[in-house]
């Protein structure tokens, strides 16, 4: 496999060979390792690595070579040869860029082989001593969830808490707050957890926050719990208030997204039993998020509205948008049957016959009069199960 640290290394070769290289042996010894890796002739890869780590032209090179050399040894089955040379790597003073790979690959060595104790403890020294390293915040989650199998989820979240004052102002401090913060909410303090992802939410906002849309997300599904169905909504919005689109190529879309705009749009129809901003909440599934794999089923279910309240023509407007914008649609059968107007493209490879439970029409429901218990949070009922832009 050719880690990001490896093309680097390759790519500086392939200049050293351009410019008339110093010290050919060097490039010599690399690609001897490599053409020897390939061939699944480990031993004699690390050997080759160690010759080029001797022969590098700069400390990164060496470092990288040096690194090589002992996952070359790894994947020969010497295990004991392995971690002594990780551990030699990960002891390096001033550290390298391997120092917290080195940690955290000596850490599954020893945790496979016998040593979990010192294993965790290589996590424990990645996740203090290298919080800014990528692999810090995997190496935090294993952590928290090997204090929750040894010593409950209560002792992780004062573990992480005791993190905080020392690592709270590092690049790990969102995944420490939020890790919390789902084990809070797993222990059944929602009120505690919903505290805890808001505070989330606060400190590391969009863009730069990584679980910003999770965190809004949870406390949402928090509120719906506790019956606080507006308050749900609107993290929603304020999580989709956030969205971006992208002009040229790539995405701004976050898989929470969809997800949000579906449960508004659910929570309205069901709960809250608020039809006309369901159909505007399902409409704008539609009409924004013009990648999304739900749009028919929006249109579906914002028909389905229109046609409770009685506004055949606004229902079968939308059925006639369905079957020409997604004539494939598993819907276009019911529309046909539901809206003599409508007829299917000669081209649709949609079903034939209208499925009763995509047809059965939802009875309208009152509004409770009176404060109900805690709700379980809505699946979104006739929709797919969310997450797909």
């Amino acid at each position: 496999m050719r880690t990001p640290a490896r093309i680097a290394v390759l790519l500086a070769l392939a200049l050293t060979a351009c410019r008339g290289g110093k010290d050919p042996n060097f490039v010599r010894a690399f690609h001897e390792a490599e053409r020897a890796e390939t061939a699944g002739r480990y031993a004699e890869a690390s050997a080759r690595f160690d010759e080029a780590a001797a022969k590098a032209p700069d400390p990164r090179e060496k470092g990288h070579a040096a690194y090589l050399a002992a996952k070359m040894l790894e994947r020969a089955g010497d295990n004991a040869g392995a971690s002594a040379r990780l551990e030699a790597i990960a002891q390096q003073n001033p550290p390298t860029e391997h120092t917290a790979r080195a940690l955290y690959d000596l850490a599954d060595l020893r945790i496979a082989h016998g040593d979990p104790d010192k294993g965790y403890a290589d996590l424990t020294t990645l996740v203090e001593k290298h919080p800014s390293s990528g692999l810090a915040p995997h190496a935090l989650i294993r952590l928290a969830s090997h204090r929750d199998e040894t010593s409950g989820q209560k002792d992780t979240i004062a573990w992480l808490d005791g993190l905080g004052p020392r690592l709270g102002k590092s690049e790990l401090g969102e995944t420490i707050a939020y890790q919390a913060a789902l084990r809070t909410q797993a222990t059944g303090d929602l009120q505690g957890a919903h505290a805890r992802f808001l505070a989330v939410v606060d400190r590391w906002p969009y863009p730069y926050g990584n679980t910003f849309d999770d965190s809004l997300y949870r406390a949402s599904e928090i509120d719906e719990t506790l019956g606080r169905n507006e308050e749900a909504i609107a993290h929603l919005n304020r999580m989709l208030a956030e969205r971006e689109t992208a002009h040229l190529l790539g995405t701004y879309q976050r898989p929470r997204y969809i997800q949000a705009a579906l449960r508004i749009a659910t929570l309205y129809r069901d709960r809250l039993h608020d039809r006309a901003k369901a159909r505007e909440a399902f409409h704008r599934i539609y009409a924004d998020f013009t990648t999304s794999v739900y749009r028919d089923d929006a249109l579906w279910q914002e028909a389905e509205l229109y046609r409770l309240d009685g506004d055949t023509n606004a229902a079968c407007s939308r059925a006639s948008t369905l079957v020409r914008e997604f004539p494939d649609s598993r819907y276009v059968p019911c529309a046909e049957a539901k809206c003599p107007s409508v007829t299917r493209p000669s081209k649709s490879d949609a079903p034939k016959k209208c499925h009763d439970y995509l047809s059965r029409a939802r009875s309208p429901e009152a509004p409770h009069a009176e404060p109900q218990p805690p709700q379980a949070p809505l699946a979104g009922p006739q929709l797919p199960a969310a997450g797909a832009n």
